[in-house]
C-alpha cells in the first residue's frame, strides 16, 4: 500500500512538470520576477600574484519594460593568497596576510535596450559589498600592542564597498531563461585584494520566471 501511495504521489508530481514549463514559456519578460542560480569565475589580484577563482551565487531580477532592479549574492573560493598591511614592527615595514574565500552582496539598477528576438541584452549600475571571508596575519608578534594594531588594519581592509558595472544577455531556452554577464568593480588600494584597481567577474546561469512583479487588483 505504501508503494502504491508513493507511486501515485510521484505520478501526480510528474504531471505538474509540463504545466510548470508551459507557465514559464507563457510569462512575458516585462513586469516579471526572476530567481536565478549561477556560476563563474572572478579575478583575485594581490601585490604578490594573480589568480582566477570559481564562484557560485543566486540572484533576483525584477523587470519593467525598459528598466529593472537586480540583487545578488556570491561566494568565491580561493586560498593560499597573500595580501599585505603596514606593520612598523616588521623588518620590511609590511605584514603578510593570508587570505581565503570571498563573498559579495550587490544591488543594481538595470536597463533593457531593444531585444534581439527572444534575447534580451542588459546593462546595470549599482553598488557591491565585497568581503574577504578569512584574513589572518602571518608570523609571530613580540608585542601585543603591535598585534592589535595589525589586526585592526586587517579588519578595516577586509571589506570594501564599491561601484559595480555589469552587462549581459538573457534568452529563453525552453522552460528556463539562460544568461551570461560580466561585472567590473573598482575596489581601489584600501582593500586586501588590491593587486589591481578593479575586480572582474564572468558568470553564467539560469533564471526562472516565478510570476508577475505587479500586483493586480481584480474588481
Amino acid at each position: 500500500m505504501r508503494s502504491m501511495g508513493r507511486l501515485t504521489t510521484g505520478l501526480a508530481l510528474l504531471s505538474l512538470v509540463p504545466a510548470a514549463a508551459a507557465a514559464q514559456e507563457s510569462r512575458p519578460f516585462t513586469d516579471s520576477w526572476f530567481w536565478g542560480v549561477k556560476g563563474g569565475a572572478m579575478t583575485v589580484e594581490t601585490p604578490f600574484e594573480s589568480a582566477i577563482a570559481p564562484t557560485v551565487g543566486i540572484d533576483w531580477l525584477i523587470t519593467r519594460s525598459r528598466a529593472g532592479l537586480y540583487m545578488s549574492v556570491e561566494q568565491g573560493f580561493f586560498e593560499d593568497q597573500f595580501g599585505t598591511v603596514f606593520d612598523a614592527s616588521a623588518s620590511s615595514g609590511m605584514r603578510d596576510v593570508s587570505l581565503k574565500n570571498f563573498r559579495r552582496a550587490s544591488f543594481a539598477l538595470m536597463a533593457f535596450p531593444k531585444p534581439w528576438g527572444s534575447v534580451r541584452p542588459y546593462a546595470g549600475l549599482g553598488i557591491a559589498l565585497n568581503l574577504v571571508q578569512r584574513a589572518r596575519p602571518v608570523g609571530a608578534f613580540t608585542d601585543p600592542d603591535d598585534m592589535a594594531l595589525v589586526l585592526d588594519r586587517v579588519e578595516n581592509r577586509r571589506s570594501r564597498t564599491s561601484v559595480l558595472f555589469t552587462g549581459g544577455v538573457q534568452g529563453m531556452a525552453g522552460p528556463m531563461n539562460v544568461f551570461a554577464q560580466a561585472t567590473a568593480m573598482p575596489t581601489g588600494s584600501n582593500f586586501l585584494l588590491n593587486g589591481a584597481d578593479s575586480m572582474y567577474l564572468l558568470e553564467a546561469g539560469v533564471r526562472f520566471n516565478v510570476g508577475s512583479a505587479i500586483e493586480r487588483i481584480d474588481r
